[in-house]
């Protein structure tokens, strides 16, 4: 089985380049464009169930994407943003901590920032957590929207890196119980 993790659409605050975490900002309009034209990739992908995180922009996504190809949509807590504590609402070029952070989070995993936020081994195992329920809870393929921060922690974990763009993301194969990665979706 395959599970096809993808970021959610655009969001106001990604256009206006504040740190989102785990707080709430709508899709723009580019955003459900995104979260439309994701649909209609993931047509070809034999889907039996979507999963998203309970985050306004990861649901709106599934949402989406579950209406265009009448398959059901869960959500799971786990497959939220990581927290980036009080960083979470501010623009990013006000944030001299969380741009020096940017240089070690995924490469010192096991470092937390200074502002409350989870570190890359938290997030990755919380991912990787949910990422198994869902594989042994589905019939099949199965498409999973989360966050971009998230996803590239859990990436790591397979010396896979890189930023993941509105809408983009990678595949996970599920097998005897184990993940593995499969390939980066563009």
């Amino acid at each position: 089985m395959l599970l096809y993790v993808c970021r959610h659409g655009e969001t106001e605050w990604n256009r206006d380049r504040k740190l989102q975490g785990q707080l709430n900002s709508p899709l723009t309009s580019l955003g459900v464009q995104q979260a439309t034209e994701m649909a209609s990739k993931a047509s070809a992908w034999a889907l039996t169930g979507i999963w998203s995180s309970h985050l306004g922009r990861a649901k709106h996504t599934a949402d989406i994407c579950a209406t265009t190809l009448k398959v059901s949509h869960t959500v799971d807590e786990r497959l939220c943003e990581r927290s980036f504590g009080e960083w979470e609402g501010k623009p990013m070029a006000t944030l001299p901590d969380y741009l020096e952070f940017r240089k070690y989070r995924y490469t010192q995993p096991e470092r937390m920032p200074d502002n409350g936020g989870e570190n890359a081994n938290s997030v990755a195992a919380r991912l990787s957590d949910a990422l198994h329920h869902i594989a042994r809870s589905s019939r099949g393929n199965a498409l999973v929207i989360s966050h971009g921060d998230a996803m590239a922690c859990l990436a790591r974990t397979f010396s896979q890196g890189r930023k993941i763009g509105n809408c983009s993301g990678y595949t996970l194969c599920a097998e005897n119980g184990e993940l593995h990665w499969g390939s980066w979706l563009d």
